[in-house]
């Protein structure tokens, strides 16, 4: 029988675990901003421009379904004085739906519940998502009449169906495969 002395054990492990933690760190950490093609220093994808940095950079706040439209500076310009404009009013209806939703959590947990202290704060909230939800369209629409008329047809063509596949081998919502209806739920 062979025994192994604690040295040469605890020198197996010191390089176990060696081995293990630099895949691990290069994993964790791929590298400083801008190393990586296609990313911009936040971690979300984003187009390059001179020098591999992010075009618009960091306070580019356009919406995802301008990607791409190759906006003209002046259309960037005027997109983000939309978004720019709504950030005050969206912060104030965010803060009060938070601040609504935390008093209803307080008040379901407290001797002083009511049905219509309750009813009050969930229209607070509702109310809050719809401010919120029109503000959003009333800013699509704007930047929408920013676009030029071939742009907006770039936009219609890249839009997916409301019903449509939801992912390459899957039918429409509420069919089965091939397009036949789905099977009724048990």
């Amino acid at each position: 029988m062979t025994t192994i002395s604690h040295r040469n054990i605890r020198h197996f492990l010191a390089a176990a675990s060696l081995a293990l933690a630099v895949p691990l760190t290069a994993l964790a950490n791929p590298g400083a901003p801008g190393d990586c093609p296609g990313m911009d220093g936040r971690g979300a994808p984003g187009k390059r421009g001179e020098g591999g940095r992010p075009q618009g950079g960091p306070g580019d706040l356009a919406p995802h379904y301008l990607r791409g439209l190759n906006l003209s500076e002046a259309q960037r310009d005027k997109v983000f004085e939309i978004l720019h404009g709504q950030v005050p009013l969206m912060r104030e209806k965010a803060k009060l739906g938070q601040k609504a939703e935390e008093d209803l959590r307080k008040l379901t947990a407290s001797a002083d519940y009511s049905e219509a202290k309750a009813r009050a704060l969930a229209e607070t909230i509702g109310k809050t998502a719809l401010e919120t939800t029109l503000a959003r369209a009333k800013a699509d629409r704007q930047i929408f009449e920013v676009l030029t008329p071939e742009q907006r047809k770039q936009l219609a063509e890249a839009k997916p169906p409301v019903d449509g596949p939801r992912g390459p081998n899957e039918a429409p919502r509420g069919q089965g495969p091939e397009g036949r209806p789905a099977p009724p739920a048990r």
